[in-house]
């Protein structure tokens, strides 16, 4: 495996009146110090019938996180890797649901459809003196911890385990495709930072496709291979990325900057970025908050010290506060 020094985001010139923003652009929501949820909509219900608790040790929230696209130069999705591990973006979220009392247990992936061991890793996407596993796991293996968690943990339990994805840039498209492909699955808190669709049909169709072919069928209701397709959604098309299923009952959407000033004073484009709100298929933004991080780039927002991610930490906790932790079991008398 070989690990190579690279700008983990680009950055181009922009000419002024030669990008149109303002079109696409969302209001900015809530200040990174400041909660705008309440509890007003239902909380995270359980079966009906008889529901017996979750066994021992099971966590009361699994995070479920998937990372982007490795940069332009590299070969994607074969060197796509987990960052967000590394980065400590994973351990930043456990631990603001952690603060609250809650077990936490955390799974990362990579963008990619299934395990694999790239050959390039991208040093600045990982972080000075960070290392990541020789064998990074993709989608079937989330969604297959998903099943598990479901069958073990929230199917017919009176204290389910809450589901919060994770994901930034390409991982955005894998999250929402994940929550789509298992309607069954309630999903409390869907976290998606500057999610973008450029290039994941291009690195992903084909091998989509390939083990539908496999299989010779497709285990999911819908061409997966097209996740970045779009749906209408009243008048306006969007694509499967901005969509937030119904079984999702909490959504934290960060958005990076357009426009950048440089050190000498000339303004910059930062690209990607993601363009338009979240919304439910019904058109409302029900449970959906989104909020765009001025003067931060596309791969800023996903770093734990970043204030888009200062502003999910506040409104992660405060959606949460009506999850309650499962009672510690009592300790022995000595």
């Amino acid at each position: 495996m070989f690990i190579a020094a690279l700008r983990p985001f680009l950055l181009v010139p922009a000419l002024c009146g030669a990008l149109t923003l303002a079109s696409c652009a969302p209001a900015t929501q809530s200040a990174a110090g400041q909660s705008s949820f309440n509890q007003s909509s239902s909380d995270q219900s359980s079966d009906s019938g008889d529901l017996t608790p979750r066994p021992a040790g099971s966590p009361d929230v699994l995070l479920l996180a998937v990372s982007g696209r490795c940069p332009v130069a590299c070969q994607a999705p074969g060197d796509n890797i987990d960052y967000l591990t590394p980065r400590g973006t994973v351990q930043a979220v456990a631990d603001t649901l952690s603060a609250r009392g809650l077990t936490v247990e955390s799974y990362a992936v990579a963008a990619n459809l299934s395990e694999h061991t790239p050959r390039t890793i991208m040093q600045a996407q990982v972080g000075a003196g960070k290392t990541v596993p020789a064998q990074q796991q993709g989608f079937l293996q989330l969604e297959a911890r998903l099943n598990a968690a479901y069958n073990g943990w929230i199917h017919g339990r009176s204290n389910p385990t809450r589901i919060v994805l994770l994901a930034h840039s390409h991982g955005v498209v894998w999250t929402h495709a994940l929550a789509r492909a298992h309607p069954e699955v309630p999903i409390a808190a869907m976290i998606d930072l500057d999610g973008v669709c450029d290039l994941w049909e291009t690195d992903n169709r084909a091998a989509v496709r390939t083990y539908i072919g496999q299989l010779g069928h497709s285990p999911w209701a819908f061409d997966l291979a097209d996740s970045c397709g779009s749906v209408r959604v009243g008048h306006i098309r969007y694509d499967l990325k901005d969509v937030v299923f119904p079984n999702v009952q909490w959504g934290l959407e960060v958005q990076s900057a357009r426009l950048l000033s440089s050190s000498n004073g000339n303004v910059m484009a930062n690209l990607p970025f993601d363009s338009l709100e979240n919304v439910r298929l019904d058109g409302t933004r029900q449970g959906l908050q989104t909020y765009r991080s001025a003067g931060e780039t596309h791969s800023m927002v996903s770093r734990p010290e970043s204030q888009a991610m200062a502003w999910v930490k506040v409104q992660l906790t405060a959606l949460s506060a009506a999850w309650t932790p499962t009672p510690a079991p009592p300790t022995a008398d000595r």
